[in-house]
């Protein structure tokens, strides 16, 4: 792996803008991470590199390359995937105060005057921060040596990133610190030594050409009589280290939403690359182990599901059961159990309120005490195609991404038929046990998003992941209503091929093989999956799926002699269609229903090399004291409390001791003035009544308990906290209408 390490020190203030504002005094946020950490997105970075090798290139001591040509072989196109992998730059150092809010106004150019409603505020990042990224390439040879001079030489030529450029701001220079994966003689400076090197290859010769990019490995073939069932389970464990998109079918051109899974397909394709890159596919028992591995279901590949992380475990989650109900009113959400949880089949109404009920939103966690939901942190994120000749935006590209936020851990089970099977796909692919291993999913992968970190271990002996309870305990009678439970979508077509939308007596039958049996209550819900041929660059078949979480609970009427083996083999290898995709998952008589305190044992402990990464500028303040402000301040205020907010803004500099004093005397007339003009007789009384003594009372106790939580905290912090706090009171404050 060649790695080429660059830092980005900011020379001046920059914007580089999320897409959206936050509240009534920002309009333009800037790009953060879900810990408040600044960050530039490594799509960003590609397309600052991209200009500045396009510009190098028309300079004429340059122009004996082909400009596409050069472009394409470094950042890629349709028809031929980048080398270099972009990740997205951090800060180096955490600064408590690394931005500051600032007002602009658009000028009319005929009157030389503000235009009207064209106030705006954006969120500027300050001078002298420092930012470190990595650009990646997966080989090492003279032609990625070359194209690391060309990098080198562009990176050397950005002056300015990010928003309002050309007027001052995102002024910056980058050097390039550090260079790994090479066994090249390290020089003095490599930054000198790639400039020297793109001088003679690039300004008075012709760069080396791009060859295989990796040896193809010599393999033994699986042997013979490899067995069937799936004896080996392997636990894979990820963590999210950039943002990741696993994009669901756009419903707008220009919009890619995320979906809160890692299907199981993402894993396949991704090993299923990793082989091919290593594997002399054109051998023809390379060829028959990797359709056996990857076509014809020798493994099964997991869906992911999100994890819990707390106090170094992971407590695996599971699509919260359409048939696990809660009250609509006070549901059950997050760690508040509210009205608590009833079965489908049993209730029909809320027992506390008699209000209806409908089915837990998220993920279930598979802890006993106390029980909680999960959702999955996202974010949205904004990008543009800026045109080569002009440097400014092109007319309709503008791209939505929403993503799920880096740091979140997903959990699932690889399965394997035998040891020999899973001894070749680690071969094939060279992947280990027990070892972080670095992977990139989804979309963007190559500019700052998708890179996780994959923990895999072997769990033979270990309870299922997503069940716990062994099936002997869970289903003891052939007798009692079971449930089955979808814990991943499934596709189930009938003899003519139409997928199923719903539970029917004729396809459990035949698919269960567990005899004539009697449905007693069903829920599900269908949608329909879409996928994408990445090689043919075409669209695949459009499947129809049962979602996960649907139940069905069932009487077997004459069950067979061998119905507890049958069941077995259902949960291990699934039902329906693209199951080594991760489809079909099921468990009967799941213990969330009704046995949720026996989940003993579903705590995954964290290895020491898998746990929670602090990135170096995470900020420790802004995230505490907007979710204080938020639970002190709910409700609306009156319209007088905006004048109050201006006040605040404008005193922002003061110390929040200073501002409580004042606060305590708001509306009270100042003793000195009293006394000038006389005394209380002659000052009398007001003619109305305090108002913030009176109505607003309990939103200045509000502003002053904030006040209170805000001394504790770091005194270079309190300006910014003043700063929030005015925002988030204009906001509560503002017109009704």
């Amino acid at each position: 792996m060649f790695i080429l390490t660059f830092e980005i020190r900011l020379l001046s203030n920059y914007h580089s803008g999320a897409g959206y504002g936050k509240g009534f005094g920002l309009d333009s946020a800037l790009l953060r991470e879900a810990d408040g950490t600044p960050v530039l997105r490594g799509s960003g970075l590609a397309g600052l590199f991209r200009d500045s090798v396009y510009r190098l290139l028309k300079l004429k001591p340059l122009s004996q390359h082909d400009s596409a040509e050069v472009q394409e072989r470094l950042f890629g196109s349709p028809a031929r995937p980048k080398r270099w992998h972009f990740s997205s730059a951090r800060p180096i150092e955490c600064q408590s105060a690394n931005a500051q809010i600032v007002q602009r106004v658009r000028i009319d150019p005929r009157t030389r005057r503000a235009e009207p409603r064209k106030l705006f505020s954006q969120e500027e990042g300050n001078a002298g921060q420092v930012f470190r990224f990595t650009i990646t390439c997966a080989t090492i040879d003279e032609a990625a040596l070359d194209e690391a001079a060309l990098l080198v030489a562009a990176a050397r030529y950005i002056r300015q990133l990010g928003r309002s450029r050309r007027r001052g701001l995102g002024e910056c220079v980058i050097h390039l610190t550090e260079v790994s994966g090479t066994e090249q003689t390290p020089p003095d400076s490599w930054e000198a030594w790639f400039l020297e090197r793109f001088e003679r290859v690039w300004l008075r010769g012709q760069p080396a050409p791009v060859k295989s990019t990796l040896a193809k490995a010599n393999l033994p073939a699986i042997p013979d009589g490899a067995g069937s069932g799936y004896a080996v389970r392997v636990r894979v464990i990820v963590r999210l280290d950039e943002p990741l998109l696993i994009a669901e079918r756009a419903p707008a051109g220009n919009q890619f939403d995320t979906r809160p899974v890692i299907p199981g397909s993402v894993i396949l394709g991704a090993l299923a690359a990793r082989a091919a890159e290593r594997c002399d596919l054109s051998d023809p028992d390379h060829y028959r182990d990797f359709v056996a591995l990857f076509r014809r279901g020798s493994v099964l590949f997991p869906t992911l599901y999100p994890a819990q992380e707390y106090n170094d475990n992971l407590y695996p989650a599971i699509p919260a059961p359409l048939g696990m109900l809660t009250c609509s009113v006070v549901p059950f959400e997050g760690n508040d159990p509210g009205h608590g949880t009833y079965i489908a089949k049993d209730v029909q109404e809320c027992k506390h309120c008699s209000n209806r009920l409908e089915p837990a939103a998220g993920f279930v966690v598979l802890r006993r005490n106390p029980p909680y939901t999960l959702q999955v942190s996202r974010a949205s994120e904004l990008h543009i195609q800026v045109d080569e000749e002009t440097g400014r935006v092109k007319t309709g590209q503008l791209y939505g991404y929403t993503v799920l936020n880096a740091g979140q851990y997903f959990v699932g089970e690889l399965l394997c038929t035998d040891e020999a099977t899973w001894a070749r796909l680690k071969e094939m692919t060279g992947i280990t046990e027990k070892t972080p291993l670095t992977w990139r999913l989804g979309k963007a992968r190559r500019r700052g998003y998708g890179q996780v970190t994959v923990w895999l271990e072997r769990c033979d002996t270990a309870p299922q992941t997503w069940t716990q309870i062994s099936l002997q305990e869970r289903v003891t009678d052939s007798g009692q209503p079971i449930s089955l439970t979808l814990l991943t979508d499934t596709i189930i077509a009938d003899p003519w091929g139409r997928q199923v939308v719903g539970f029917a007596k004729e396809w459990l039958e035949r698919v269960l093989r567990l005899g004539p049996l009697q449905i007693q209550d069903a829920y599900a819900r269908t949608r329909p999956v879409d996928s994408f041929n990445a090689t043919l660059g075409l669209p695949r078949w459009r499947d129809t799926v049962l979602m996960a979480g649907s139940v069905v609970w069932f009487q077997l009427q004459a069950p067979p002699k061998d119905w507890p083996a049958r069941m077995q083999k259902l949960e291990t290898e699934g039902i329906g269609l693209r199951r080594n995709e991760g489809y079909g998952r099921v468990a009967f008589n799941h213990p969330v229903y009704e046995r949720r305190e026996e989940l003993q044992e579903s705590a995954i402990r964290l290895e020491e090399r898998m746990k929670p990464v602090s990135g170096p500028g995470q900020d420790t303040f802004m995230a505490p004291w907007e979710k204080e402000l938020e639970e002190k301040l709910t409700k609306k205020l009156a319209p007088r409390f905006a004048a109050l907010a201006r006040w605040l803004y404008a005193h922002r500099d003061e110390s929040p001791e200073v501002l409580l004093n004042q606060l305590n005397a708001i509306g009270k007339p100042d003793q000195t003035l009293i006394d000038a003009i006389g005394g209380e007789s002659e000052y009398g009384s007001r003619s109305k009544d305090n108002f913030f003594v009176q109505e607003g009372k309990a939103g200045i106790r509000a502003i002053c308990e904030a006040l209170e939580y805000l001394k504790k905290e770091d005194r270079q912090d309190w300006p910014r906290g003043i700063a929030v706090l005015a925002d988030h009171l204009a906001a509560l404050a503002g017109d009704k209408e």
